[in-house]
């Protein structure tokens, strides 16, 4: 039905563009994963409430083992260090790790958090030495509970003035991207708390509504773009749940296996989706073919978060970076070839893919994070993309009502010919038997019985035929179709019949206007230089016929006898 609205469009060209920029994304992916973090100076590091500190870059970072343990106090920490092996970076791959650095804080809040971002962290412990020999432990971290939901962040406790010896110890079996570590004012950390919790909270309910909608929407419309987008809404809110840890708080869920399968179907989903939006296999075949890819590569790489955990998120990212550049090219092209819908999913990933040029490089280690809490950004980005898919979908409908509101009115302009008469423009017989049938409704106990029919005869069509040709007897025919129109068609329906006969159909009451307006176009016709033309016409009432067929004839019989009686007073004179 839509295929109106596109126009050919050669996708050679970006066929051989696209499959380019997916091999050069594969080549780049699976570049040996950075370890870019290199270790700090380990000199003192002075805290202020403003500023934002990203502790992996100012301390020493350190291999962990599955022996080590923290130092029971300040006083072994110093032999404890000089036997630790050094770590040039965090390996994206996973691994354990310590971070230690000196603090001091130059502030007078007391009240501290210490927090852990940017990333997945399986384990987060801590230990704060003080220089009067107390010590501070802080355990977070993915299976752990903290105060601030769905956030890594614990109470610390920082005197003014003193300086202390940090130790983190963390461990994961994957790492998003490079983690973040630092020490935030509880009140400014519950603030940013807060207003993060906010986004995830809207973003998550806002694709899960969008999910719910258009599920009850594709069941009632049929459509299975929408049952699509529906499914992907949902993986998507299913996926970003995991990453903010959703599941976790709410049902204990700590099974990381699972964390990347729905980035493994979001490609799948959303490549089922736009190919029956943008109606590749119907237009654009051979992006449909390429598309494909969307569909078996990220099934056949799935596997990998259950038996290579550590490779599943770089994998993943592979397969959305290729995804995206392949649903956008298929947009641009489908906009290009006229479908308008199309703009609104070019904008969707769009909105997708500058998050994701921030946070997939990060993903495999090409680049450091450029924004913090990047994880936070896609999410929204995410949403964006989720609403404007929406507004591409509602524009296809309202095109598709444009649509069938064109093709009706080709239609009725159709039925509106197949009723009327060429040469005239008034109604014709296949009109007039509808009309006859409609209006009285023989037999109906509850039909209008106050209707008449008026049969009439053009007379002297033959003789201008004869004398001044048939564009002149056409022109006796429209003239007189006007004058019936203009004099009769307020009370009444008037139609040619064929030839020279004409009729009207119209209530009882007006008889007698219908008589004198005939009489009144018989002038007009003759004071018009159609001096051998005249009007017989023959009346038959509703309630005088037990049919259509019937009231015709009565008519007609009707309109020969003022035809006779006309022509013996012609002779007469």
């Amino acid at each position: 039905m839509l295929s109106v609205f596109f126009r050919p469009v050669n996708t050679g060209r970006a066929l051989r563009w696209l499959w380019s920029a997916c091999i050069l994304s594969m080549a780049i992916w699976f570049l040996p994963t950075a370890q870019a973090i290199a270790a700090g100076t380990g000199n003192e590091l002075a805290l202020s409430v403003m500023a934002e500190q990203d502790l992996l870059h100012k301390g020493r970072l350190f291999r962990a083992g599955a022996g080590d343990s923290f130092p029971a106090n300040r006083e072994e920490l110093a032999g404890w260090l000089a036997r630790q092996q050094p770590a040039e970076g965090v390996n994206l791959l996973g691994g354990d790790y310590w971070l230690y650095l000196e603090i001091r804080n130059d502030t007078a809040p007391t009240e501290w958090v210490l927090d852990g971002s940017n990333t997945l962290i399986d384990r987060l412990e801590a230990r704060i030495y003080a220089e009067s020999g107390r010590m501070q432990s802080i355990t977070s971290g993915y299976r752990n509970r903290h105060p601030f939901m769905l956030h890594y962040g614990q109470h610390v406790y920082l005197e003014p003035g003193a300086s202390k010896q940090v130790l983190i110890r963390f461990a994961s079996p994957y790492f998003r991207s490079y983690p973040r570590f630092e020490f935030i004012e509880v009140e400014a950390y519950r603030y940013r708390v807060l207003i993060e919790n906010l986004i995830i909270i809207g973003c998550l309910g806002t694709l899960l509504s969008l999910s719910i909608f258009y599920t009850f929407a594709a069941f009632s419309t049929q459509d299975r773009s929408q049952l699509w987008y529906a499914a992907y809404m949902l993986c998507y809110a299913a996926g970003w749940g995991m990453v903010f840890h959703v599941p976790a708080e709410m049902l204990g869920f700590h099974d990381l296996r699972w964390h990347y399968v729905p980035f493994f179907l979001l490609p799948v989903l959303n490549t089922m989706f736009y190919r029956e939006f943008l109606h590749l296999g119907r237009h654009y075949p051979k992006l449909e073919k390429a598309s494909r890819f969307n569909l078996v590569v990220p099934l056949l790489l799935l596997p990998s978060c259950f038996l290579a955990m550590p490779y599943a998120h770089s994998l993943a990212t592979v397969v959305i970076t290729i995804w995206l550049v392949m649903a956008l090219v298929s947009g641009i092209i489908s906009w290009r070839g006229g479908f308008r819908p199309a703009r609104y999913f070019v904008l969707a990933f769009v909105a997708l893919l500058v998050p994701g040029l921030i946070i997939l490089p990060a993903n495999v280690g090409l680049l450091p994070q450029l924004v913090r809490n990047a994880e936070l950004f896609t999410l929204m980005g995410g949403t964006l993309d989720g609403l404007l898919l929406a507004f591409a979908l509602a524009d296809r409908v309202k095109l598709l009502s444009e649509q069938k509101d064109a093709y009706l009115a080709q239609m009725n302009e159709a039925l509106a010919l197949a009723h009327t008469d060429a040469l005239t423009g008034i109604g014709n017989r296949y009109a007039f038997d509808r009309h006859l049938d409609d209006r009285f409704a023989f037999g109906n106990a509850d039909a209008d019985h106050e209707q008449l029919l008026v049969l009439i005869d053009l007379d002297g069509l033959k003789t201008i035929n004869d004398r001044y040709g048939h564009s002149a007897g056409d022109d006796l025919l429209r003239r007189f179709a006007e004058g019936l129109k203009r004099h009769c068609g307020e009370v009444g329906d008037v139609f040619r019949l064929g030839g020279d006969e004409f009729g009207i159909i119209a209530r009882s009451q007006h008889e007698s206007r219908l008589r004198a307006n005939l009489a009144d176009v018989e002038k007009h016709l003759v004071g018009g230089g159609f001096t051998e033309a005249g009007v017989s016409y023959g009346i038959a009432f509703a309630h005088e016929a037990r049919d259509a067929a019937n009231l015709v004839t009565l008519a007609d019989t009707r309109m020969y006898e003022h035809k006779s009686g006309r022509k013996q007073i012609r002779a007469q004179s």
